[in-house]
């Protein structure tokens, strides 16, 4: 029998390394959680587990949860993840499912539209994310804003500035759990795959103004 042309015993094969043991449990829970997976620290022997096991690896998610592990590159950087967007989670259970709210992923384009589109790659300072994000988008306030309280449960004491900078640390720490990016401290540091959230929200970016404008 034979699926995606990878026979029952090579879609286990994986299993057969000697060190299946030490990374694939925490691997398969972190994958589970939306996680993303490069050769960048701590991550590295994980990395390569996958790196090696790809092809076997890959046959198995989508074998008993029919959903795909993909790897991307960004440049010279590759990275692995499972493609709940494609499958629609498949058969993961709702315990494992990770939902960027609304906020973060309008965060995380804005970060994007900063950094990339405008060419500010030396910007690694969060306290200084944020003033740009509070004083050079002024226009995009009322919207964040809005779109930030229907994502909070304490929609009773909001101070502008105050409400933004809190969302921005909460959206950080949300990329930092996928692996998205990186922080000690005030310092931050993007990973190739920051880059995904373009993959999923292309759309958005040439019209992020109007989106956000539409929340006002």
């Amino acid at each position: 029998m034979e699926n995606n042309d990878i026979s029952e015993i090579e879609y286990l094969d994986f299993l057969k390394e000697e060190d299946a043991i030490q990374y694939f449990g925490k691997l398969d829970y972190l994958l589970k959680d939306g996680t993303h997976f490069q050769c960048y620290g701590d991550q590295i022997p994980y990395y390569r587990f996958l790196k090696k096991n790809k092809k076997s690896i890959k046959a198995f998610y989508q074998r008993f949860y029919g959903i795909i592990l993909k790897e991307e590159n960004k440049e010279s950087d590759s990275y692995f993840f499972l493609d709940f967007n494609d499958s629609s989670r498949g058969n993961i259970p709702q315990s494992f499912r990770d939902i960027l709210k609304n906020d973060y992923i309008i965060i995380g384009l804005i970060m994007y539209k900063i950094l990339h589109s405008e060419k500010n790659l030396e910007l690694t300072s969060i306290i200084k994310l944020k003033q740009t994000i509070r004083n050079d988008y002024q226009s995009f306030k009322p919207g964040l804003i809005k779109l930030i309280a229907q994502s909070t449960a304490d929609k009773d004491n909001f101070n502008d500035d105050e409400t933004i900078d809190n969302a921005i640390e909460r959206a950080l720490k949300q990329f930092r759990k996928l692996a998205w990016l990186d922080y000690k401290g005030d310092t931050f540091e993007l990973r190739a795959s920051f880059h995904r959230i373009i993959t999923l929200y292309e759309d958005i970016i040439p019209k992020i103004d109007t989106v956000i404008e539409s929340y006002q």
